[in-house]
């Protein structure tokens, strides 16, 4: 079995992405330095305009003396690569969708998709910035498509390619079809995978990527991430020696355990048995509101389950806009912007249940608690200009 080239930790912007998971900014130092103890090649630190204690927690991150490169998470939006570059991290990690899902979600052409992509990295480039471009949803994406754009991207400059199996649908054969399809124009060894596990399969896929040269595996400490999560990086790491007699030393497995103890240290344990339906990245609850096939493979019904959208720090203009749909509470722009700033200040909140939800919002301010406004009906905030 070939030996995986790199591996790329993203347990401190996806880990925190997982239902019951929030790690303090002193953990998330911790959690770099024993990432970087154990010669993880790259770090993605977060995705630092998603909230105020996130962008803390990398710009402490930036300033140590590490030797994993360090990537943060940016939207195809210019002000937040130019947060990424003013923190001081030398890589930015880009991501967009090209299927056709995707581009509902962003009410977009392909070809507006496609010109956006090549204007953002040409920006970041611009910047002095490297950049990991990911192609959100590849697994759906047709393989002719990828080819051109991943093409397109070498050409831009951009400095690493990624192939995102969002939704955990990909088999260990439809990557050896992928590599077939791909491999005369853009060869594994130039790609990064990001396997998710709603199938159960992440680890296989990452193992057969591995085995047609893949140069770098996506992993997280004890493999969370959204939904059920990605490649434990406990496997990655096995992967990753697997042409060595030795395996893990000794140094490793301990740094290791110190790391897996920090985060499930970090895990709400209630909430997190229930993370399979559960969707609290802003971007991802965008998506699911607009369509549940954007980020669910299988009906969460014939799982015995429920899906279910968490009000976080990390939740987006249109998630909050149906939340405060939900409680009956019409507000224009400036309002809502008010209410997402204290949102993505509370650092820990983390609600999925639609009553909770509600009455946390209702509660929001005290001028709301005096409307005498039942849930369902429409409480206009003071602040507002719009009409009860």
């Amino acid at each position: 079995m070939t030996a995986i080239m790199e591996i790329l930790d993203t347990t401190l912007r996806e880990g925190e992405q997982c239902y019951g998971v929030f790690f303090p900014i002193e953990t998330k130092i911790k959690l770099a330095c024993l990432l970087d103890r154990m010669g993880i090649d790259f770090i993605e630190v977060g995705h630092p305009a998603a909230a105020p204690s996130i962008r803390q927690a990398v710009a402490g991150i930036a300033v140590l003396p590490l030797n994993a490169r360090l990537l943060a998470h940016a939207r195809l939006d210019r002000e937040e690569i130019l947060i990424v570059r003013d923190l001081g991290l030398p890589w930015v990690g880009l991501f967009a969708g090209m299927n056709a899902i995707s581009l509902r979600r962003y009410g977009m052409t392909r070809a507006a998709a496609f010109k956006r992509i090549m204007h953002s990295v040409c920006f970041a480039k611009d910047l002095g910035l490297r950049v990991r471009f990911t192609c959100e949803d590849a697994s759906r994406t047709d393989q002719s498509l990828l080819a051109d754009l991943y093409g397109s991207l070498l050409e831009l400059g951009a400095d690493r390619l990624s192939y995102a199996d969002t939704i955990g649908v990909d088999t260990p054969e439809t990557i050896g079809s992928l590599h077939r399809s791909l491999n005369r124009t853009i060869p594994f060894s130039l790609l990064h995978f990001h396997f998710h596990d709603d199938q159960g399969r992440a680890r296989d896929n990452a193992i057969q990527a591995t085995a047609l040269g893949a140069q770098c595996i996506d992993a997280s400490i004890l493999g969370i991430g959204e939904r059920s999560g990605l490649v434990p990086l406990e496997d990655a790491l096995v992967l990753k020696r697997s042409s060595s007699a030795v395996g893990l030393s000794g140094r490793v497995r301990a740094i290791l355990t110190e790391a897996q103890n920090l985060v499930s240290a970090s895990i709400r344990p209630d909430h997190f048995s229930q993370r399979e339906f559960a969707h609290k990245a802003g971007t991802h609850i965008h998506g699911m509101l607009m369509n549940p096939l954007t980020f669910e493979v299988t009906e969460f019904t014939r799982a015995g389950s429920r899906r279910q959208l968490v009000l976080s720090k990390l939740i987006g203009r249109t998630g909050l806009r149906a939340m405060l749909a939900w409680a009956g509470i019409a507000v224009d722009d400036a309002c809502q912007s008010k209410f997402l700033q204290h949102i993505k200040a509370d650092e820990f909140l983390e609600l999925a249940d639609r009553h909770e939800i509600v009455r946390y919002l209702i509660d929001l301010y005290p001028q709301m608690r005096s409307t005498g406004k039942r849930d369902n009906d429409l409480v206009r905030h003071p602040c507002c200009s719009c009409s009860a």
